[in-house]
């Protein structure tokens, strides 16, 4: 697709999805409030940055998506000429964007937790029909800032789209434009399972 980015359709088998989908179902009441990194590193909420809510009890269903991401990586990194590097750790959440909530733009590697941070993926497990519409992952790569021109004309945007992942060099920047959710439900949610890999 681009340089910046690799998209995976049909990542899960239909029953995986369904247990992945199943799960973050499951647990709607355990999903928190979303937050940022401050500058002394410590997390906290941040309205005007970021609206979303995040489950972070995933022990249970990490080994299916770790053992997955895995399998795909060697292929994930020849696409995006990433060199190849012994991962430490996967991070994992389970994200819910609802409606008027979204992620400005931003870098998911930086310094203290989350400076060795490589690799993201992005996998959308929402249900279908789709009970929002926006969420676009807008793309702007290696930029220093989103409103530069030239980072505007070259950004991509990706449509969620059920059962697929997308893979990006976590210093890339990028953005989760705005979720329109008519109904507020939790089930109609655009619902991810955000991951990194740590060098």
């Amino acid at each position: 697709m681009t340089d910046q980015l690799l998209l995976l359709e049909e990542f899960f088998a239909p029953t995986e999805l369904n247990v992945l989908r199943g799960y973050a179902m499951d647990r709607a009441h355990e999903f928190v409030a979303s937050e940022v990194l401050s500058r002394d590193e410590e997390g906290r909420q941040d309205d005007d940055f970021r609206r979303s809510r995040v489950l972070y009890d995933i022990a249970a269903i990490y080994p299916l998506i770790a053992e997955r991401v895995l399998h795909h990586l060697p292929y994930v990194m020849e696409r995006l000429d990433v060199a190849p590097f012994e991962i430490r750790e996967i991070e994992l959440q389970v994200t819910s964007s609802n409606d008027g909530e979204w992620f400005k733009a931003h870098r998911d590697s930086g310094h203290g937790p989350v400076e060795s941070r490589e690799l993201t993926f992005v996998y959308y497990c929402h249900r279908e029909p789709r009970g929002f519409s926006g969420g676009e992952l807008r793309m702007f790569g290696p930029f220093e800032d989103a409103d530069d021109p030239e980072a505007q004309r070259t950004a991509w945007s990706i449509t969620p789209r059920e059962n697929s992942v997308v893979f990006f060099p976590s210093h890339y920047l990028h953005e989760v434009m705005p979720v329109s959710c008519p109904s507020r439900q939790f089930a109609d949610s655009r619902l991810t399972y955000n991951g990194w890999l740590h060098r």
